[in-house]
């Protein structure tokens, strides 16, 4: 009777399956992040130079460089990289709730059937 039914086995499995892709997807989109992050610093460094020829202080050269388009760019594809790695990071977590409550909901209609 606590016995999982091949039916039920297989939806376990590809749970679990869809689950580990998540996880992988959002470990990816981190990375991706990351990188576009680095980016991001090394074009504002890059037009901080190309500015800061063309003004007195470092504090003017910095606005200028982020307010550069090149900039604005890598700042708007680390934006969206950072929102699909926390996006999937979500699903991911959500997907391991469900799971959790699943197992929990089981383990309890077990222990109640053991009772009687």
């Amino acid at each position: 009777m606590n016995a999982v039914t091949t039916e039920q086995g297989e939806r376990i499995e590809q749970a679990i399956h869809e689950a580990e892709e998540l996880f992988v997807s959002a470990g990816q989109a981190k990375v991706r992040a990351e990188r576009l992050d680095y980016r991001r610093k090394s074009v504002r460094a890059a037009m901080f130079i190309k500015h800061k020829a063309a003004v007195k202080s470092a504090a003017e050269a910095t606005e200028l460089a982020e307010c550069d388009p090149v900039y604005e760019l890598a700042k708007e594809d680390w934006f969206a990289a950072a929102m699909e790695a926390e996006t999937l990071k979500a699903r991911a977590e959500g997907k391991r709730m469900k799971f959790e409550a699943w197992r929990t909901a089981n383990a309890t209609k077990r222990a109640q059937m053991n009772l009687r």
